[in-house]
């Protein structure tokens, strides 16, 4: 008699989204509601339906939606569904080092000095208690954290560019128009990159 053997199962949508998780940013943790010890797959949220998650240094601030019929392709559908948003920040310590320029009355120190990143949005399953819906919040969380990774690159070279302007505009000979020696430069720069 043959010997029966089993396929291995795939793994869940959830099971996946915690490997790519853990393989894209170790460390990741809930941090709101908070749990002692509870594996990241145990998405917890608060009763305005709001959870904390960080990595790195980064925050990132999860939102969820009513139950809703966000299938606009089926109007007829039943179907319901919940819109989740997340979006992440980053905390700029250094913000008490930066002199002002003008007057002020008096300095104010901000308390919670941090970048915000786009927010990023997905359609999760309505009930909080399937695992789909754990892992679209997860996924979610990780999108924003994707996002937040591009605008920082994106940043540098902006601060690179801001930086070049300003000691372009230093080197500046008299007599020359300030916007006519920018695109000069900006043009000289950008035949170098090419």
């Amino acid at each position: 008699m043959p010997e029966e053997t089993t396929l291995p199962s795939s793994p869940s949508p959830l099971d996946q989204t915690v490997a790519a998780l853990a393989a894209a940013y170790p460390g990741l943790r809930q941090t709101e509601p908070s749990k002692f010890g509870a594996p990241l797959a145990d998405v917890r949220l608060t009763p305005q339906r709001t959870a904390r998650f960080a990595w790195a240094g980064y925050e990132v601030q999860v939102s969820v939606g009513h139950e809703d019929h966000l299938d606009r392709d089926a109007p007829d559908s039943t179907a319901l569904y919940r819109e989740v948003r997340a979006h992440a920040t980053l905390l700029v310590p250094q913000t008490v080092q930066v002199d002002g320029i003008g007057h002020v009355e008096w300095e104010m120190t901000n308390s919670r000095s941090e970048m915000g990143f786009p927010a990023a949005f997905a359609v999760a399953a309505a009930d909080q208690h399937d695992p789909r819906f754990a892992a679209a919040v997860l996924s979610t969380v990780a999108k924003a954290l994707a996002y937040a990774r591009l605008a920082t690159k994106h940043a540098v070279v902006q601060a690179e560019k801001a930086a070049d302007e300003v000691r372009w505009e230093s080197e500046r000979p008299a007599g020359v128009s300030p916007r006519k020696w920018l695109r000069d430069k900006r043009a000289q720069r950008d035949a170098a990159t090419s």
